[in-house]
This record gives C-alpha cells, structure tokens and sequence, in this order.
C-alpha cells in the first residue's frame, strides 16, 4: 500500500512538474512568406524554384534546413530551466476551441512536435522556430500547414494532452516581408525585414528617431564619433572636477593652518595683555604680583626649603669580630714528627 502510494504521488508530482514547463512556452514571433502568388507554387518535388524564389522580397533572411524559404513560428522557453516542447500541438485551426470535442479528436486537428529531437529541448529563455510549410516529411520543425498570405489567422499551442491551451496570439494580415513579435511587456508589434529576429531576443523598433538614425548613419561613423566625444567629455569633467577639488582642500587646509597661528598670536596677545594691566574686564594680574610671586619662587628653591648640611656622615662605626678578616682564613696546620 505504501509503495502505491508513493508511486501515485510521484506520478502527481511529475506530471505538476510537466504541467507547469509546459505553461513557460509562449508564442513569439510569427513570419509569413508574404510573396506574391506565383512564389507559393511549389513543382513535383515540393521546393520553390530559384527563377520564383528570387521575386520573392528578400525569402532568403531566413530558410530552413534545406534552404528553402517558408512561413516560420518561433517559441519561447520563458522560465529559467530548460524544458522539452515534445508533444505539444500547434495549429491555426479555429475548430479546436470547441469544448465538446475530444482529445483524439482535437489532435487530428492540429500538427504535433515529435518527440526524440534535441532540438525540442530548449534551454532557459532560448528559443524554437518551425517553419509552416505543410511538408511533415522534411523534420520535426515542419508542421503540417502553412499560415495564409494576407489574410488575418490565430495560432494556437496546446499542451501534449491536446486539451490545455499553453497561449495564443492573432496575427492581422502582415505587410510582404515583415513579421509579427512579441515584446517584453507581452505586446505585439509588426517589425521589418531588417529586424525580424529569428531564434534570437526580440527588439524593440517604437522609436522613429532610432530608424531615422539608422538610415542617415548606416555605417555607424557619427555613433561611433558621438561614443568616443561622449566619453572624452566625462573624462574633460573628471579633470576639471579632482583640479578644483584638489585646489579646494589644499586651500582649507591653509586657511586652518593660518586659523591655528592666528588663534595662537591672539591668545599670546592676550596673555600679554593680562601681565600689563589687571583690570576687571580682562581679569589679569598686575605686573608686581608677577615679579613677587616669582621672587618668592626663588627663594623658596634656592635656600629657603632646604636645611644647610655639612656633607659629613654622622655614623660611627663599632668594631666587631664578626668583621675579624682572621676568620676568613684557614687554619694552619701543625706537622708532627714521629719518634
């Protein structure tokens, strides 16, 4: 019984686990070939023909593995783990929103990821692009329908039980060339040719200032003139700024040194000014009391605080035999002779 129970909980945990992976995937960027008619028509193989492909504006910006050019839809792993979109469903068909259908029916519906590619892997907010050709057979990032030029259409990405639907997004007929991109505050904005950004972070072109100035400076010189004048300024300003800086504590510190002179003549001065006179404003004392406080300084240390000796011991010494030097000598020792 406990063995079923945590084989049911870990089922529970995983799938939890599964579930919200699945939730981090959000549409991206969509691109549709928008040529004219004759650049849909595909011969007996199922590629474009060179001579249709070049009348095509710019079909080449991105293609897919067998460099042909095709509509393209990217997703975006949004979490900061990696996560596999195997399974997943994507669609442009309306009919897979009704709730009354089943799963199985759902999924004959809409083209499934397979699964057993790496590439389906995607790492922390990386990025898949699959292209809507209609042609399965070429790989797992071909789907199995293709978006239609000019005409307005929904994607919609299911999760791999064909029943939660992971996101969404309406794309409006897109201008030929251009495509449709989700931005970071999760709006969407139709970008040009120049900066559609497959598989890679989508920017923001809201700015007409910034495309004025991509055109008038395409090579970059006044940026890069710009950059380098940006940077000597601040460097200009960190001069002048330590130059006067330097300047002002060199000059407090002189005038604290010229405060503690003055500070010392004037409290010499004072002192000055209290020996000459012993007035009452001043509280100082008078000159006389001076001279005989000091007077009677001098007599105290030079003979009045002190008694006259004569430098002789008075000690007398009294003899002892305990300093009798005859006890620090041994005994003689009388020899006798034997009869």
């Amino acid at each position: 019984m406990r063995k079923l129970l945590s084989i049911v909980s870990f089922l529970i945990a995983s799938s939890a686990a599964m579930a919200q992976g699945a939730h981090d995937f959000k549409l991206n960027e969509v691109f549709v070939l928008g040529c004219p008619k004759q650049c849909t028509a595909v011969d007996d193989s199922g590629y474009v023909s060179p001579a249709i492909a070049e009348s095509c504006p710019k079909p080449e910006f991105y293609v897919d593995e067998y460099a042909q050019p095709a509509s393209w839809i990217e997703i975006e792993n949004t979490s900061y783990s990696t996560h596999d979109i195997r399974n997943c469903f994507l669609t442009i068909n309306p009919a897979v929103l009704d709730k009354n259908m089943s799963a199985p029916e759902r999924e004959k519906l809409m083209s499934v990821i397979p699964a057993g590619d790496p590439r389906t892997s995607i790492g922390a907010k990386q990025r898949i692009t699959f292209f809507a050709d209609g042609h399965t057979n070429r790989g797992t990032l071909h789907l199995n329908f293709t978006l239609p030029v000019g005409e307005p259409f929904t994607i919609y990405l299911f999760d791999g039980n064909a029943v939660d639907l992971l996101d969404s997004v309406r794309v409006e007929a897109l201008p030929v060339g251009s495509s449709y991109a989700r931005l970071d505050e999760g709006k969407w904005q139709v970008c040009e040719a120049d900066d559609m950004t497959p598989n890679a972070p989508n920017v923001t072109y809201n700015n007409d200032k910034i495309k004025e100035f991509k055109e008038k400076d395409p090579h970059g010189i006044a940026m890069t003139l710009m950059c380098m004048g940006v940077v000597f300024s601040c460097l200009i300003l960190l001069f002048v700024f330590f130059h006067i800086f330097g300047w002002a504590m060199n000059r407090a510190a002189k005038l604290a040194r010229v405060r503690a002179i003055r500070a010392i003549h004037e409290q010499a001065a004072r002192v000055v000014e209290m020996a000459k006179q012993g007035t009452t404003e001043t509280k100082g004392v008078e000159m006389e009391n001076y001279a005989a406080a000091i007077g009677l300084a001098l007599h105290e240390y030079f003979g009045g605080t002190h008694d006259l000796e004569s430098g002789i011991l008075t000690i007398n010494q009294t003899p002892t035999t305990w300093a009798d030097k005859s006890h620090e000598l041994r005994v003689t020792p009388q020899h006798h002779q034997a009869n």
